[in-house]
This record gives C-alpha cells, sequence and structure tokens, in this order.
C-alpha cells in the first residue's frame, strides 16, 4: 500500500510540473505588447538624425517597416541603389544623392550601432515576442535573427528618420 501512495504522489506532482510548463510557455508565446499589460521584450532606441524625404513626390508613409543597417554599404544600398532599380514600380530615380549618402555616413558609428531608417513616422517601440513574430512576421523559421516589431506614430511627416541600436547580431527588421 505504501508504495501505491508513492507512485500516486509521483505522478501528482509530474502533472503539476506539466501544467506550469505549459502555462509558462503559453504566457511566454502569448506576451503581448505593453498595451495589453504584458511583459515582452522591448530593444532600446535612440533617435539620431531626421533628413527630408529624397524627393517631393516620394511617399514612404504606407511601408509597415524599417530598413536595418548594419555598415555603410547596406546604407548607400537602401538610400541610393534601391531606388534605381525601380523596385517596386513607380519609384525609380527617387533615392538620394550619393554625396550627401556619403557625408551622412561621416555621421554614423558603424562599429558600435546598427541603424534603423524609417520613412515619414516616428519610431514609438519596438517589440518582440514568438506571437508578434508570427503574426508579423513573413520570413521562414529557419532565419536565426529575431524581427524586431515597429510601433509608429500615426502622424505622416515629410522626413526620414534614423534611429541607432546597440550593434548586435539578434535583429532584423519583419519580412518578407
Amino acid at each position: 500500500m505504501n508504495r501505491l501512495k508513492q507512485y500516486i504522489m509521483w505522478l501528482s506532482f509530474l502533472f503539476l510540473a506539466i501544467i506550469v510548463t505549459v502555462i509558462l510557455c503559453y504566457r511566454y508565446y502569448y506576451s503581448k505588447t505593453k498595451d495589453d499589460d504584458f511583459e515582452t521584450i522591448h530593444v532600446l532606441f535612440e533617435f539620431v538624425k531626421e533628413i527630408p524625404k529624397p524627393s517631393e513626390d516620394f511617399d514612404g508613409s504606407q511601408w509597415f517597416t524599417y530598413d536595418y543597417i548594419r555598415n555603410e554599404e547596406r546604407l548607400m544600398f537602401f538610400l541610393v541603389d534601391w531606388y534605381k532599380g525601380g523596385f517596386p514600380e513607380g519609384i525609380r530615380g527617387q533615392g538620394y544623392d550619393p554625396v550627401f549618402v556619403q557625408n551622412l555616413n561621416k555621421e554614423l558609428n558603424f562599429d558600435k550601432y546598427d541603424y534603423l531608417i524609417v520613412y515619414q513616422r516616428r519610431l514609438i517601440a519596438l517589440t518582440y515576442s514568438p506571437y508578434l513574430a508570427k503574426k508579423y512576421d513573413g520570413m521562414c523559421h529557419h532565419e536565426k535573427r529575431k524581427p524586431l516589431i515597429p510601433t509608429f506614430d500615426t502622424e505622416i511627416t515629410d522626413k526620414v528618420y534614423i534611429y541607432r541600436i546597440k550593434k548586435n547580431d539578434k535583429f532584423r527588421p519583419p519580412g518578407p
């Protein structure tokens, strides 16, 4: 009879451990933004500079993401070269002057920071949780870096904003 009580006690403990583990995993997976009173991973960022949009006709306000810049070459690509290809249609020739971008490069420190370029809206928050990643990210799950989900101000401006975060290989913008 004593063995039966031990067996029941161990089964009860195992069942309780499984229940607690499931609850903790569920809470972590569905952690939401601060608006929903759940904790999530917030990535600190710092405003660096605002620049005028590249042309009067330029409209990047509908983009739901940002450009993640790790080095000088990526800055030149996203602000100049990408617009030479005309993808998506209608933006050919709307990029920045290469000399302007080279001068901007001199103001940025790519050894210590990665930079985020946000078009015509201010960045309010950068967050990560598995739930947000699944809901807002269209990239495959083989990508090791975590997508930082932005929260933008609703006001549309005529400026482009540059923010910085500490240099790392952990994060990326949401895709595709």
